[in-house]
């Protein structure tokens, strides 16, 4: 009698992917409709059969949702010929010895559940919906005595209370289906090192990471079986419709910045010829980072922020000799606007930020600070419309502002921010929003759209008069043979 199994699974190309991706963490995400939950489930049965003895778990927010796509589906599909599920645990246990636990996550209570646990495979299903603190936590978890290889696979739409920080730890971090090597760092972003009595000890630690983005288009089975589910995902809202079935992660309910498009506002950085008008905008902080954007400004009028500084625990003298240092000397700058906390005294000195950079060589200007009217301009430069082609004839979508894919902290910050619950016209304050603050600073200190005939033309004391037009205010021999996608 054979004891083959066969499992009834063929994964797409993009599930494949997954499949195959090597990495400390993954993170398959984007539209809904993908077939990531699928893949998770099928993936962690290819590892259970594959590493005899290993244990896994499946993490979901709420135990409804474990139920609902989780344990149900497992099952329904797993053969019974390989393991069990016992109800009791919540786990499937097989014949091999391997584990996967089906769990769930909703509150801080959840750590002491954990606490000595060992994991070789540990799962998140819509990662977005998490805490990072839990996530970061049950890396701590992730070890073992056996030599299996470890990591974290993860599966998400955009949206959810863990939006931003998973973008920041897998989208952000370059392109999409490329494994980067990331060195891990520690709140205020120094490096960290491998301690004494570890093989790499006093080198950095790093690990890999990839994102691997996922459409609705991937999953053709669903597609072909329910052709409705497409014309349903139009016909959401505009932030839903764009997350669940672009897969957009620059846009999340909340979001003051709404109109930030990837595609339109970040180019490729250039060279910028040097008759262009350049700009820096300071935002004071030593315990929040201190801030130095560079900005360049076209014969069109259209502003190009390409350089970016943020640091924390820097001394007033270290702020400017590194502002100075990331300046080269070919550049010239019309003016220097600042936070006008740079002018305030400090307790033990009788002397000002702002006359320290004066002393050595910079001086600054004041910024007019008003918040409203500063976002309000801020969304002005960031207003996406139709431009023409004046080669081809056709229309594209343009901007008056747009940022170099190298100041990767710009890019994470602005499309962050969202709307005071208090006062809706003004941004919540946010961990991210330094960078932001800066550039409002610079948008206010430049005339309002249609002002000045040419970009160039306006003084800073020019600039000022038109601030006035404003109002003010995420192996044993009957151990079954597994046959299928592996």
């Amino acid at each position: 009698m054979s004891n083959q199994v066969v499992i009834p699974y063929k994964p797409q190309p993009r599930q494949q992917v997954y499949h195959q991706t090597e990495a400390d963490e993954i993170l398959y995400g984007g539209a809904a409709g993908g077939g990531k939950s699928e893949a998770t489930i099928w993936d962690a049965l290819k590892y259970a059969m594959q590493y005899a003895g290993s244990r896994q778990i499946i993490f979901r927010r709420t135990y409804p949702d474990l139920q609902r796509s989780i344990i149900s589906r497992t099952m329904q599909v797993y053969p019974k010929e390989l393991g069990k599920y016992n109800k009791a645990k919540h786990e499937w246990v097989f014949v091999n010895g391997s584990i996967i636990e089906l769990a769930y996550w909703d509150n801080d209570a959840n750590y002491t559940n954990y606490q000595g646990a060992e994991y070789d495979v540990i799962r998140w299903e819509e990662l977005t919906q998490f805490e990072e603190k839990w996530y970061l936590y049950m890396l701590s978890r992730l070890r073992g005595s056996k030599p299996f290889p470890r990591s974290v696979k993860s599966t998400t739409n955009p949206g959810g209370v863990g939006h931003t920080w998973a973008k920041k730890r897998f989208v952000s971090i370059g392109p999409a289906e490329t494994v980067h090597q990331i060195m891990e760092t520690d709140d205020d972003g120094n490096t960290l090192y491998w301690p004494d009595g570890t093989p790499n000890a006093g080198e950095p630690i790093i690990r890999s990471r990839i994102f691997i983005p996922a459409n609705v288009h991937d999953n053709q089975a669903l597609v072909q079986t329910d052709p409705g589910y497409l014309a349903r995902l139009l016909a959401l809202p505009d932030i839903e419709r764009k997350q669940l079935l672009e897969g957009d992660w620059d846009v999340f309910a909340g979001q003051y910045f709404s109109e930030f498009t990837r595609s339109i506002h970040v180019v490729e950085p250039f060279d910028i010829p040097r008759e262009w008008k350049r700009y820096r905008a300071f935002d004071e902080g030593y315990t929040d980072p201190f801030v130095c954007i560079w900005i360049a400004l076209a014969p069109d009028g259209t502003g190009y922020l390409y350089r970016e500084l943020a640091q924390s625990k820097l001394l007033t003298s270290e702020q400017v000799e590194l502002t100075k240092l990331n300046s080269p000397v070919s550049e010239r700058y019309e003016y220097n606007v600042a936070d006008t906390s740079f002018w305030n005294k400090a307790k033990t000195e009788n002397i000002t930020p702002a006359e320290i950079f004066a002393q050595k060589g910079v001086h600054l200007i004041q910024a007019k600070k008003e918040r409203v009217n500063g976002w309000k301009r801020l969304r002005e430069w960031l207003h996406v419309y139709d431009a023409i082609d004046h080669v081809t004839g056709n229309l594209y979508k343009d901007t008056r502002l747009k940022i170099f894919s190298t100041c990767v902290k710009a890019i994470e910050a602005i499309p962050a921010l969202m709307h005071d619950p208090n006062k809706v016209e003004d941004v919540a304050s946010h961990a991210l929003d330094h960078i932001p603050d800066a550039l409002r600073y610079w948008v206010m200190s430049r005339p309002t759209a249609g002002k000045v005939k040419d970009a160039w033309s306006a003084n800073p004391d020019e600039i000022r008069e038109s601030h006035d037009d404003f109002d003010q205010d995420d192996d044993d021999d009957d151990i079954p043979i597994v046959q299928g996608f592996w």
